[in-house]
């Protein structure tokens, strides 16, 4: 065993945990109103307790319902069957050995497109205030009574107890509000009134904020004041996040530096004498051991890795860090769970959300002969899913590479996690035994010439040429041109087209000369160091403007994302032209109009196109008829969006 930390056992309270990795409620909506907890959440959760977390948290169980709640939230309400469901899923988990505590809380106050109006709690009724109190001590006892080992109140997130808790949206001057201390007065009624009907040993746990990251809102210092009164009151154990949804900074997107906020941990655990969970952006086994051999946490809190990888605990106990599958940060899963409101979907985990995660992905009654031809990430999956199950595949690639478009997903400044996603498929497939052909043309000659039974293409799309005149000229190019390095680029740059390519494409060539923090840091901790060198050094990259049609720029993107993106246009300097259409292009210019309609003029040595994509059906008329069986992946919808085309690609190899 190589982590020698990770795997040691904790005390907590009167439980005993067998190793320091917990995972954490989360957003997942395999909730219903019939019964509470799903079929599927509870093969969710079996999973993951399989795979060998020492706790396991299951929630957020929503303890009232409000009008705008989700359909998917899980319940434990005052039903026979509802307690039924939670407490067969307790016991499943307790096999693994696994501690399991339920997060009870009060999802949220107010929809969650009203967050960022920056709503006030003064316009709660007090009544209501304590009827929200009562039903999380009422829910809290009833997770007691299906057999849970402990309760974890949901202090984070967009819930209640964040809401009471913060500076800025918390404008009451009663009991629950007017100083720091009264605005724990929420969340500390619902830790006595569960403590006062469980007992004083009973264990109850809080996720928290490390801060509010926001205008106004409070600090690490206000955090730490605020856990040792709730310690004082009995909070056994600390689960400590970044800010709340309102937060303006960024705490879950890929351009967040691993660990950036166990730093949170490290103060809360600093003043606090129980034990404290480090989160955020905690992917990889050696970046979890190196925090809490530091002293900086006691556990890791590990949310979208264990939706990615459910047996991340066992496979970094083994050793075999190769074979986890990262979370890329992709934040996918918040938009459908958060946004839409629908079932957890992963996108380098296709099987989260859509089939049973438990049982064996299984072998195929007969042995067939796929050839799949594309090997982007789509490609990728659809060979390693059908090789899993047994199945004889080839993989055709027209390049040198694999990877197709996820090749320009990774460059962009902030996104290079993704391409551990691409390396793992590659990794992958070769372990599962698929026969990669790279430089091979799938021409019907050669697919006949293999006498496939399944044939899989999944070419992606092509980039759309718009109708402008001068679009043909030669200083013209294409968005994943410029990303890939394959042709040259100018220094004066205009991006036509601001959705979800042309914003990173911007970003990436703004920045593309810029040292890392890292790099920087390095060089300038050492005195020998010149004028000309620290100029080098602080080079950024082209002048870059981005033309867009629509008032928001990055549309497209991810809701969990996108605003990320778009204050980092800003911080790198790009010159965003909202409500404007590119009329013209010329050598050495970009003529542009506005929504008033005036014509403005702007320096272009080089124009990238990032106007969106189309289907690319010729090659699946070309091979059409050659297989008894075909299927076609190669829809512009995939391209965009490669969480659709992983988990299709799993549905197809499945029912192979």
């Amino acid at each position: 065993m190589l982590l020698r930390k990770l795997f040691e056992p904790i005390e907590i309270g009167r439980l005993s945990v067998k190793n320091r990795l917990v995972m954490p409620a989360m957003h997942i909506n395999l909730g219903s109103e019939e019964e509470g907890l799903t079929d599927q959440a509870i093969d969710f959760y079996e999973t993951r307790a399989r795979g060998g977390f020492g706790m396991i948290g299951v929630g957020i169980i929503d303890a009232y319902k409000f009008d705008f709640s989700s359909p998917g939230e899980m319940l434990l309400d005052d039903k026979p069957r509802h307690i039924a469901q939670h407490r067969k899923m307790v016991q499943r988990a307790h096999a693994y050995d696994t501690v399991v505590f339920a997060q009870v809380g009060i999802r949220g106050v107010w929809p969650l497109k009203e967050w960022r109006t920056l709503p006030r709690l003064s316009r709660l009724p007090e009544g209501l205030v304590w009827d929200l109190i009562n039903a999380a001590i009422a829910t809290s006892i009833r997770a007691a009574e299906a057999g849970y080992d402990a309760v974890d109140i949901q202090g984070n997130g967009a819930g209640a107890v964040s809401t009471f808790t913060s500076q800025v949206f918390n404008d009451r001057e009663d009991h629950f509000g007017g100083t720091p201390e009264r605005r724990l007065n929420f969340v500390l009624e619902i830790l006595k009134g569960i403590k006062r009907r469980l007992g004083a040993d009973f264990p109850v746990f809080l996720r928290m904020h490390g801060g509010e990251f926001m205008p106004g809102g409070y600090g690490v210092d206000r955090a730490k004041a605020n856990a040792q009164l709730l310690a004082a009151n009995g909070i056994d154990f600390f689960s400590v996040t970044n800010g709340s949804h309102a937060t303006t900074v960024p705490g879950l997107t890929p351009n967040v530096p691993p660990g950036a906020y166990a730093f949170c941990a490290r103060e809360i655990k600093s003043v606090v004498h129980v034990p404290v969970a480090a989160s955020n952006r905690i992917n990889h086994p050696r970046v979890a051991e190196d925090i809490l051999r530091k002293g900086w946490a006691d556990m890791i809190s590990l949310g979208r890795p264990a939706l990615a990888d459910a047996d991340w605990p066992r496979k970094a106990e083994a050793g075999d860090f190769e074979d986890i599958r990262i979370c890329i940060a992709c934040n996918e899963c918040l938009d459908i769970t958060r946004i839409y409101e629908k079932p957890v979907k992963c996108l380098v985990n296709p099987r989260a959300g859509r089939v049973l995660e438990l049982p064996d992905i299984g072998r195929a009654q007969k042995c067939k002969r796929v050839v799949v031809v594309g090997a982007g990430c789509t490609g990728l999956q659809a060979a390693l899913t059908s090789a899993e199950r047994g199945h004889e595949v080839i993989l055709l690639e027209r390049k040198h590479y694999v990877g197709g478009k996820w090749q320009v997903a990774f460059p962009p400044p902030g996104r290079e996690e993704l391409f551990e996603f691409l390396a793992w498929l590659l990794r992958q497939n070769k372990k599962a035994g698929v026969d990669i052909r790279l430089r091979t043309e799938a021409t019907p000659e050669l697919v006949k010439g293999l006498r496939p039974d399944v044939l899989i293409i999944c070419v992606g799309a092509r980039p759309v040429v718009p109708p402008i005149p001068g679009a043909d000229l030669p200083h013209v190019v294409f968005a994943h041109q410029a990303i890939e390095g394959s042709v040259p680029v100018g220094e004066n740059v205009v991006v036509v087209g601001a959705g979800g390519v042309g914003v990173e494409t911007a970003l990436f060539l703004a920045k593309r000369w810029e040292s890392s923090h890292e790099t920087k840091k390095f060089f300038y901790e050492w005195p020998d160091f010149t004028d000309a060198d620290r100029a080098a050094l602080e080079k950024r990259g082209h002048a870059v403007t981005l033309v867009g049609r629509n008032e928001k720029v990055g549309i497209g993107l991810g809701g969990g994302t996108r605003w990320v993106l778009v204050k980092e246009l800003d911080k790198a300097g790009v010159s965003t032209l909202k409500n404007a259409a590119a009329v013209a292009i010329e050598p050495g210019l970009v003529r542009v109009r506005s929504a008033d309609g005036q014509l403005s003029e702007v320096k272009a040595d080089t124009v990238v196109l990032a106007c969106g994509y189309r289907p690319n059906e010729d090659l699946t008329l070309l091979l059409a008829g050659i297989a008894p069986e075909t299927h076609s992946l190669g829809d512009a919808e995939s391209v965009q969006h490669a969480l659709n085309g992983t988990g299709r690609a799993l549905e197809i190899a499945l029912a192979i």
